[in-house]
């Protein structure tokens, strides 16, 4: 019974399946782009923040468009029932005590995900915006380090093109101790010229003084020698009449 509205269904989409290719792994992803050159020459496209559309939390939404300028709307829905009824009527596949705790296990995972799913979802996007917000904090602290040695390099740029100036500078600094050592010397030539110039005027005036002293010494003594002793006597006594005289004076001078 169940083989035979199996087949009825497959001869109703028959028509409408026979310029349709072979589902295989790429007829979910159809529609997608992907890269078919080398991964280290060409870019590595950005991971998908969500995940594509599906139906019945598992079904991609792609497998249905996919179908549906084939088999119209129903079509991917009778697919899925006649696959299902062929492999029971054929006994592909037997309901056991399994299937029933696989159903069972099934409808708590479903019903945990309609429970928890959005909570746990909540929790998840704060832990991303968490780590988000670290790598972005992160990400900002590289790109000012890096802005601070960009200018950093500018800067030191700047100064090598006002290098001029300080070669300027230099040879500024050069020239005025060159000039400065040459005046040192210029003075220490001058003194030493002054000193000796100075010791030339000594000997002259020491010579001079000596022999004006010797002059002097040799006309007392040579006054000395011509004195004889009788004009010694009445010149001492020639001295002593005019202290006389000059005690009278004196004495005669009345007092006020």
């Amino acid at each position: 019974m169940l083989s035979r509205v199996v087949l009825s269904a497959a001869a109703t989409a028959a028509p409408s399946l026979k310029t349709a290719a072979f589902l295989g792994p790429g007829v979910l992803q159809a529609t997608r782009t992907f890269h078919t050159g080398q991964p280290h020459l060409a870019p590595v496209p950005p991971l998908p923040e969500y995940g594509g559309k599906v139906r019945h939390g598992l079904i991609p939404e792609e497998f249905f468009q996919y179908l549906y300028p084939k088999t119209g709307v129903t079509g991917p829905y009778v697919l899925g029932t006649g696959l299902i009824l062929y492999a029971l009527s054929k006994e592909i596949y037997v309901i056991t005590g399994e299937t029933i705790t696989g159903l069972a296990i099934i409808g708590l995972y479903i019903f945990g995900i309609k429970k928890f799913g959005p909570s746990v979802a909540a929790f998840a996007d704060k832990l991303n915006e968490q780590k988000l917000a670290q790598l972005e904090e992160s990400k900002q602290a590289s790109i000012k380090h890096i802005q601070d040695a960009v200018d950093m390099e500018k800067a030191q740029q700047a100064l090598v093109q006002k290098r001029h100036y300080l070669f300027d500078v230099q040879r500024n600094n050069i020239a005025l101790a060159l000039e400065v050592a040459y005046r040192e010397r210029l003075h220490r030539v001058y003194k030493e010229v002054k000193n000796r110039l100075d010791y030339q005027i000594s000997v002259q005036n020491m010579m001079r003084r000596k022999e004006q002293e010797h002059m002097i010494n040799w006309v007392e003594k040579h006054v000395v020698q011509s004195i004889s002793a009788q004009q010694e006597k009445e010149t001492i006594a020639k001295c002593i009449a005019d202290l006389k005289l000059l005690a009278k004076k004196a004495q005669a001078q009345p007092v006020m």
